[in-house]
């Protein structure tokens, strides 16, 4: 029996280009969201009850509060938030902030200087599971930290803002690197009297995250029975790990298929899957992934600390030895490169999608409330997240908008909520992003892409972007502007079968890792420049809407549309090839940063500041919109098509199973979260 799924069936159509017809302002809690399609937030962030520098409660406030921070700092106002620290255990009480975050009145404080105080309503009496540590560095682990801290404070904070709140986690996954993780279910923050709980996340960690070896977990009695008995604490790395790794796929698939969503995240950086460490992925593991979890494990994240990047390269904390020696355009080549990666599996007709979140841990040089930063940025500050907008928007609607495929990733806000890319043949049968056109062979396709470029972003600079001055362009940062659209189509050849001799492909670190073509048939097949779209200025306070419809040719079989925009031209030194594709981003360092008004925490070359840190986030900016699927009529659906199909009969079976028990309303409305 699965929870109740009554509203769970988000169709992407319905989603796309309005709200649906039940929403009203007071749905969703903010007047001058009713009219936006889609809705910001984040889902990969840290605090101190891991490696964060900030408590818990703190990254929530600037990430959905509006205005100024009270110790000081903008808030950044998401619309939904996922907390997603990684597993495992942490010495730091995280209701506190650390010393280096330089916020007023807050210390370094561990769980040893706390333990039966009660602060911000919440008593942690004891430290539970296997002992780890002594002293200062007694460890909570981290899923009595997701049960007995995280929750709580989302339940607080969920009340104060009225915002979708989620608690998540960042998987430190069984050989492999990290993996953004999310199960709703029993998670109520917005009920007033039944909260709910995060058992079943807390639950995940434990049993599956390979940092988490504690073998006792919660028990049930004082003779110490376990609630969550037979966990495997050995098979962790390598080979073995990644079999452990589906292991816990396939448990969110059978438990909570509707609920949960397994997110691989900055997925190239550790180079390529080893079989005896715990390393990156090669595109058979996300194979794996997406077969054991198919409604569950359909997508990978873009890798976050946009601000890392310094005079040797390093953005998103990619080093050489990451799979393509570093980022390109702010994301990885698993992403960026056309026939990469991402390709090989839209290739399939896989349910495999992009996503964007920030990785928040600290803003390096800078503390929390300052405007730069060497590191990081704040959930909401740099990158957004989109999903579709609706009534009574949830936690629910969160995980179907992901799932559906319906999203687009968007940095340095350089496109807004309302965007709007769809296809279709003959009548009013749009379909947009991870939905499917059926057409006939000769046929005309429409698509259609409708964006609003905003009036300003979070940038605290205001200096033209010294990227474009070599080709004479002048942009302020704080400033978005598109140059143009890339449209990348690609070939349906049909899923790999797991026995197949291409199933797993040999992968490569460095700039090695750069040249695998996995879809050779993927082409920038349209690029449409902006001053070719039709523009209407919406006024000074929301910016410029850019219009633009092309036509493709239906021919006899599958392909996938994508779309991607930038501000950077075609042909810019260091930066873009002559085709418009990014360039390794440690070449932007070679470009410097002349303006007076350049900040001091740029990395300086022979007296030189160089485009580095967060200025470089803000001069490269990018976006990637998720795929429409295209087949002729009477072929095979693909997987894309029979998977969403599997989404909605289990919908459907959770709708029956909830008729027949009867539950009441308190049970039964479990993930809807009214926006009063």
């Amino acid at each position: 029996m699965f929870p109740s799924g009554k509203t769970i069936l988000l169709t992407a159509a319905s989603a796309s280009l309005a709200l649906t017809q039940g929403a009203t302002a007071e749905e969703f809690g903010r007047g001058e969201r009713r009219g936006n399609p889609y809705v910001a937030g984040d889902m990969h962030n840290h605090n101190t009850c891991t490696d964060g520098s900030v408590a818990a409660g703190y990254t929530i406030d600037r990430a959905v509060g509006r205005g100024s921070a009270s110790a000081g700092g903008n808030n950044f106002d998401l619309d939904w938030f996922t907390l997603g620290n990684h597993g495992g255990s942490g010495n730091r009480d995280c209701r506190f902030s650390d010393t280096s975050a330089n916020l007023p009145g807050q210390t370094t404080t561990t769980w040893s200087q706390t333990l039966g105080q009660t602060i911000d309503g919440v008593t942690i009496s004891s430290l539970k599971g296997t002992p780890n540590g002594s002293g200062t560095g007694a460890q909570m682990w981290r899923w009595q930290s997701i049960r007995e801290v995280e929750y709580p404070t989302i339940v607080n904070r969920s009340a104060q803002y009225d915002k979708v709140l989620i608690e998540g986690l960042e998987w430190i996954a069984p050989g492999h690197e990290h993996v953004d993780v999310a199960v709703i279910t029993g998670q109520r923050p917005m009920h007033r009297r039944k909260p709910g709980n995060a058992d079943k996340m807390a639950e995940f960690e434990y049993r599956f995250d390979r940092a988490d070896t504690d073998a006792i977990g919660p028990t049930i009695d004082a003779g110490g029975n376990q609630l969550w008995p037979g966990k495997d604490n050995v098979n962790n790395t390598g080979t073995a790990g990644h079999q452990k790794a589906l292991s816990g796929v396939k448990w969110l698939q059978a438990n909570y298929p509707l609920q949960s969503y397994v997110i691989p995240t900055h997925t190239e950086r550790q180079g390529p899957f080893s079989a005896t460490a715990n390393k990156g992925y090669n595109i058979e593991h996300f194979r794996d992934f997406n077969n054991a979890g198919p409604t569950v494990a359909f997508g990978i994240e873009s890798p976050g600390h946009f601000a890392e990047g310094g005079a040797n390269g390093g953005s998103g904390s990619y080093g050489t030895g990451a799979v393509g020696g570093g980022t390109y355009g702010m994301s990885g080549i698993y992403t960026a490169k056309v026939g990469g990666l991402w390709d090989g599996l839209l290739g399939e007709g896989r349910n495999f999608f992009i996503y964007v979140s920030s990785d928040w841990h600290s803003r390096g040089a800078g503390g929390a409330r300052d405007s730069f930063t060497t590191a990081d940025f704040i959930p909401g500050e740099y990158t957004k997240l989109y999903v579709p907008n609706a009534g009574r928007f949830s936690s629910q609607h969160v995980v179907d908008g992901m799932r559906s495929g319906n999203s687009y990733s968007v940095n340095a806000d350089l496109i807004g909520p309302d965007m709007v890319f769809r296809a279709k043949t003959r009548g009013d049968d749009w379909k947009t992003m991870g939905e499917t056109l059926v057409v006939r062979p000769g046929e005309k396709i429409t698509v259609e892409m409708q964006l609003t470029v905003p009036r300003e972003n979070n940038a605290p600079y205001s200096f033209n972007n010294p990227l474009l001055v070599p080709v004479g362009i002048k942009q302020p940062l704080n400033k978005p502007s598109l140059d143009h659209v890339d449209l990348i189509t690609g070939q349906i050849t049909g899923v790999v079968a797991p026995d197949a001799p291409n199933y797993a492909v040999a992968n490569a670190a460095g700039t090695a890792g750069a040249s695998i073509v996995y879809n050779p048939s993927a082409t920038i097949a349209r690029q449409i420049p902006a001053t070719q779209m039709h523009r209407e200025h919406r006024g000074d306070r929301d910016g410029v809407r850019l219009t633009f419809t092309t036509t493709f040719t239906a021919g006899t079989k599958p392909f996938y549309i994508r779309a991607r925009g930038t501000n950077i031209p075609n042909g810019t030194p260091n930066v873009s090839d002559t085709a418009g594709n990014p360039l390794l981003d440690a070449n932007n360092a070679q470009v410097s940063c002349t303006d007076p008004a350049c900040p001091t925490h740029l990395e300086t070359v022979n007296g030189a500041k160089k485009v580095t840190h967060d200025v470089q986030a803000y001069s490269n900016a990018w976006f990637y919109a998720n795929p429409i699927f295209v087949r002729p009529e009477g072929s095979p659906k693909l997987l894309v098509e029979t998977n969403a199909e599997l989404a909605r009969r289990l919908g459907q079976r959770a709708d029956n199973d909830h008729d027949h028990d009867h539950h009441d309303h308190d049970d039964h409305d479990d993930h809807h979260h009214d926006h009063h």
